[in-house]
């Protein structure tokens, strides 16, 4: 098989895009619900990924609304499908490259698929002011591939947040609560279907979140309709 765009951007002295690597983390993924992959970019990939996204963030539109089917705030900046597909080659491509799925769907241990929804395909979030929040929620699709672009340190707030394999809403608070502070150029895998999960919100308004994030459906939600997609993409 020929090189991949993806597998010429990761951090090949780490990862390698194949089902039996992803194989490797699949029990990992099945008994925690993620897999965090530091570094999974970096050097000139990541550069470049970060010029992608900071060119894509001046088109972001401002969203500051209570999502009523969770009944959970959302106030941040978004840019969907279409105007990233308009603006950048580059992350359609590494969403739709098939080495990428084979390794995510052998972390999953089952057969995931690309989505069609401009709205959850491959979408860029900006928490860029002091309270911006992605609250609490369960995706409609099996899973979610997040590449960190941008992130605050651990102390201005931003970080994910989700409980494994639950999906009530009021564990976000609770003492199950996982959480990841990223940098950036790092990964994670996540569950998000059965996941309840969340960004906490930003404690000062001089720093920002850019993460991208892609959904992968299974055979299960392969046809399903976001609930959320229009009120935050759209």
């Amino acid at each position: 098989m020929s090189e991949s765009i993806a597998s010429l951007l990761v951090n090949s002295e780490q990862y390698s895009l194949t089902a039996t690597s992803g194989e490797q983390l699949h029990s990992a993924f099945a008994n925690k619900r993620f897999v965090f992959l530091p570094n999974f970019y970096q050097g000139s990939a990541l550069a470049l990924l970060r010029r992608e996204a900071e060119r894509l963030a001046k088109s972001a539109i401002r969203r500051d609304f209570k999502m009523t089917e969770t009944d959970t705030i959302r106030l941040m900046s978004t840019v969907n499908g279409d105007a990233i597909d308009e603006h950048s080659s580059l992350i359609p491509l590494i969403y739709n490259d098939p080495l990428l799925c084979q390794f995510l769907s052998a972390i999953a241990g089952e057969r995931l698929y690309t989505v069609e929804d401009p709205g959850e395909n491959y979408v860029l979030n900006i928490l860029h002011q002091k309270d911006d929040s992605h609250g609490a929620h369960v995706d409609t699709y099996a899973c979610t591939w997040l590449t960190v672009i941008e992130v605050p340190n651990e102390e201005d707030g931003g970080c994910l947040e989700f409980v494994p394999g639950v999906i009530d809403q009021k564990e976000i608070f609770g003492p199950k609560v996982v959480r990841l502070c990223p940098k950036p150029g790092d990964c994670i895998f996540l569950a998000a279907g059965d996941t309840v999960h969340r960004v906490a919100p930003l404690l000062r308004s001089s720093v920002r979140r850019l993460v991208i994030a892609s959904a992968f459906a299974n055979e299960t939600t392969l046809e399903q309709v976001s609930y959320s997609s229009e009120k935050l993409y759209g």
